[in-house]
């Protein structure tokens, strides 16, 4: 018996208490598809309280522009299956949506826009959400990585994005999650390193690669085994070797 099933139990007069039960471990899906079959189960064995499915989407910013954009809807063919919006599970899922107190019948305030989990911590998605979409409207546009970056810093100084900026810890790290510098995603070299090598302007693939082995020992962290590394990874690079950021952005 489901929590709000006993809740309607206790406010409709009906207290009897349910078996005594030990506790049941919870069913973890690996896939999209178990978890979508076991939503239109539920719904199907309770129609009395559930009207249907409704997606939410991942309050995150890697969470791709045309998931956010479905964040919400609403599946109400109950001899159908929703369709497929999330590519994977993190990106979004289907979850059953109960109905309103007036749709079943008593007369009670209905329940207010209640808090989600987000990389920012809980927030309400009508409020975090039109930040997400916008932000995402910008980095998967068909601009260069430079266009992108300036579009973001630019709206990053508006007061609608200043407060959810603050929370990520500054337009620089937003824009690293999506544009990273080449050199940050260097394995093995720390920050001391990695800003040594800034310094020297060697920031591409390109540089790097062209960069004496004594030029890259004299940098502070970098020994015989680092310079393999960075000698290995540049050579891994095998388009626009001469960018000192690289795009990460999931469409």
């Amino acid at each position: 018996m489901g929590i709000l099933q006993k809740l309607l139990n206790s406010i409709l007069g009906n207290t009897k208490p349910a078996p005594s039960r030990l506790p049941q471990k919870k069913k973890v899906f690996a896939t999209m598809e178990e978890s979508q079959n076991n939503k239109i189960d539920t719904w199907k064995n309770e129609q009395d309280i559930c009207d249907g499915l409704e997606f939410v989407a991942t309050m995150q910013l890697r969470t791709p522009l045309r998931v956010l954009l479905r964040h919400g809807e609403i599946h109400s063919d109950i001899n159908s299956e929703p369709p497929k919006i999330a590519n994977e599970m993190w990106e979004g899922i289907w979850i059953i949506k109960t109905k309103t107190w007036n749709e079943l019948g008593l007369d009670l305030n209905e329940v207010q826009e209640s808090t989600m989990a987000s990389e920012i911590g809980q927030i309400r998605a009508g409020d975090y959400l039109p930040f997400l979409i916008a932000v995402r409207e910008i980095v998967e546009l068909n601009d260069s990585i430079d266009s992108r970056i300036n579009k973001l810093r630019e709206k990053a100084k508006g007061d609608d994005w200043r407060p959810f900026i603050r929370k990520h810890g500054g337009i620089n790290k937003v824009i690293a999650k999506f544009f990273p510098r080449f050199i940050d995603t260097i394995p093995k070299i720390n920050e001391a390193t990695i800003e040594d090598l800034s310094s020297l302007s060697l920031d591409t693939p390109n540089i790097i690669a062209g960069a004496t082995d004594e030029a890259l020992l004299t940098v502070k962290g970098i020994g015989q085994a680092k310079l393999k590394v960075i000698r290995d990874y540049c050579a891994g690079v095998t388009s626009d070797r001469d960018a000192k950021r690289l795009e990460s952005v999931t469409r």
